[in-house]
């Protein structure tokens, strides 16, 4: 692992130095003149120079060369910001770069991605990567890129940024195991199931990006609505074939959708202020969200409390799901439709998401212990939830007061990890139960520490 630790180190140690360096030279009017008067200094001729990249890249892992090849690799990903920072610094933006820039990243990361895929079909490549998966992505990707030629929206979208930086993020973790295993005693981080999450979520994000550039600016939060309406009905399905087959893995994975749908609904608000929303689009915000933290958690709570409790009889499971249900329609109601409205940036009650994650989390993290007290604990808190919920306690708004503060780079990368914690999640069960008391602790922290304690006073 020693070898792992000092390549990922050398990585930052260029990333950093790329930073400050870049930052320094075009921040002042000799070093932005500079950049004008050199033409591989340029954006385009930047993206141009990074075009055959990923194919030397991939030459150089055939020869067995992986730590040369991943350095070689990352070096030219990182100039994807070099390029973006200098074009904007530096006045050099030109339509031109809007659909080069993303070209040249899918000529870094298509080489890579074929072969890694590859070997299960030809006679050359590897076998990591499911190579439907890869060939569906590379075929959505290609859509994207082509698109370009027929609508306005020429530039990168977020889901663009994401994918990209996802895919570099998956090509980097398989390097890795490339150079050296990675291990952490008898735990071994990359299997099939890992890798198959990892590319699935690639596949999605190109797809939503393409989808994206095609649909108008509209549609924007009502498609992520959209989405956040099929996670809950996800969660639902999940949840009832935990029971039907018996397995918790299902479990894990319901909640991993009501985990998504969460960013789904902190974003479809963002954009439905920034780009408008179709028609009744507040009307099918409720419904999405009534069907996510809803239903969705009410089918956790029940399947889980009914056939996985000792203690816990299954009229009583329903009982107590039944409350939580009806409650987080009604903060759900309330939200929309009170005449008492709390001041902007608050809530009133805690949220229905903060209430799904606490609730969700802490039946699941029971199921992980075979003590039958762990049922009756979990009934307790999701009714002690469930008043919290239904109170008047003002609780902050994440998506209106901390949110919109962060940088862009710091949300790409909450964004990434929070997708790579999925897929860990989903993928080995030793880490399932540290996703799930993660999230039951920054729920809990949220409870206590997200509430206005000066506006409860006043």
């Amino acid at each position: 692992m020693l070898i792992n630790w000092l390549t990922i180190a050398i990585v930052l140690a260029m990333l950093g130095l790329e930073r400050i360096f870049i930052m320094l030279l075009t921040r002042n009017s000799r070093g932005r003149e500079f950049c004008r008067s050199h033409w591989w200094l340029h954006p385009n001729g930047i993206s141009v120079m990074r075009l055959p990249m990923g194919v030397i890249s991939i030459l150089m892992a055939c020869q067995g060369w992986w730590l040369t090849a991943m350095l070689w690799f990352s070096f030219w990903m990182i100039t994807d910001m070099t390029d973006g920072t200098i074009a904007r610094n530096c006045d050099l933006v030109t339509e031109t770069g809007k659909w080069l820039d993303p070209l040249s990243d899918k000529f870094m990361y298509f080489p890579p991605l074929i072969y890694l895929s590859a070997g299960s079909v030809f006679s050359w490549g590897l076998k990591i990567l499911p190579f439907s998966l890869v060939v569906f992505f590379v075929v959505l990707d290609v859509l994207g890129q082509l698109s370009r030629f027929w609508v306005k929206k020429k530039a990168a979208n977020s889901f663009g940024k994401a994918k990209t930086a996802l895919v570099t993020v998956v090509l980097s973790v398989i390097s890795l195991n490339q150079i050296q295993q990675i291990r952490f005693g008898n735990f071994v981080l990359l299997n099939e199931r890992f890798v198959f999450f990892l590319m699935l979520f690639c596949t999605l994000l190109a797809f939503m990006s393409f989808y994206c550039k095609v649909v108008p600016d509209i549609w924007y939060a009502n498609s992520l609505i959209l989405l956040n309406y099929l996670c809950g009905v996800g969660s639902v399905i999940l949840s009832a074939m935990a029971y039907i087959n018996d397995k918790q893995g299902y479990y894990a994975m319901a909640f991993s959708l009501i985990f998504l749908g969460q960013f789904f609904d902190l974003f479809d608000g963002r954009l439905a202020q920034k780009f408008g929303s179709a028609p009744y689009g507040d009307i099918l915000d409720e419904i999405a969200d009534a069907a996510n933290y809803g239903c969705g958690g009410a089918a956790i709570i029940f399947f889980s409390l009914a056939f996985g409790e000792e203690l816990v009889p299954w009229q009583v499971a329903a009982c107590v799901a039944a409350i939580y249900w009806g409650i987080a329609l009604f903060s759900l109601f309330r939200f929309r439709h009170s005449t008492i409205k709390p001041k902007r940036g608050l809530f009133c009650g805690l949220p229905v998401s903060a209430g799904a994650a606490l609730i969700c989390s802490t039946v699941l993290l029971g199921l992980e212990f075979p003590q039958p007290l762990f049922g009756i604990i979990s009934v307790m808190m999701v009714i002690f939830t469930s008043i919290l919920m239904c109170s008047k306690l003002p609780y902050r708004h994440i998506g209106l007061t901390i949110w919109p503060n962060q940088p862009r780079m710091v949300k790409l990368l909450i964004c990434i990890v929070g997708l790579v914690i999925v897929c860990l999640a989903l993928s080995h069960r030793p880490l399932r139960f540290i996703f799930i008391s993660g999230s039951l602790l920054i729920s809990i922290l949220y409870a206590v520490f997200g509430l206005d304690y000066r506006r409860k006073n006043s």
